[in-house]
């Protein structure tokens, strides 16, 4: 699905899923949906690929679950559905996170001053 239509969805789901399987060309990258779903507030369950675990783990925003355990999964999404504040206290700590570290708001300078630095270096 196009990504503006399925950033629609995100806003008020109850978890955010990012059930990877534990595959080499995953374990370098940083999955785009976690960084959305936490940016919209929604808790986070991911396999613990090494810079999503590290991501969610630092914010709390959501759980790691293992590699294929559909039973840890439905457990977290039933936990967060007894407990809407908890999922929303959850959310809004990993909100907190991307908003200060991740967002292009807090992170723009850094980045044109990157750019500056390297087209100053070229002869």
């Amino acid at each position: 699905m196009p990504n503006d239509e399925a950033l629609r969805r995100v806003d008020g789901a109850l978890a955010g899923l990012s059930l990877l399987h534990d595959e080499s060309n995953f374990r370098p990258s940083m999955p785009t949906k976690i960084v959305e779903y936490l940016a919209h507030a929604v808790p986070v369950i991911t396999t613990p690929l090494p810079a999503a675990e590290s991501l969610v783990r630092r914010s709390r925003g959501g759980v790691v679950v293992p590699f294929g355990d559909t039973r840890q999964t439905i457990e977290q999404v039933l936990a967060w559905h007894a407990d809407p504040r908890e999922a929303a206290r959850t959310g809004a700590r990993g909100h907190r996170i991307v908003a200060t570290e991740l967002d292009w708001a807090a992170r723009s300078g850094d980045f044109v001053a990157a750019l500056e630095r390297a087209a100053a270096s070229r002869p």
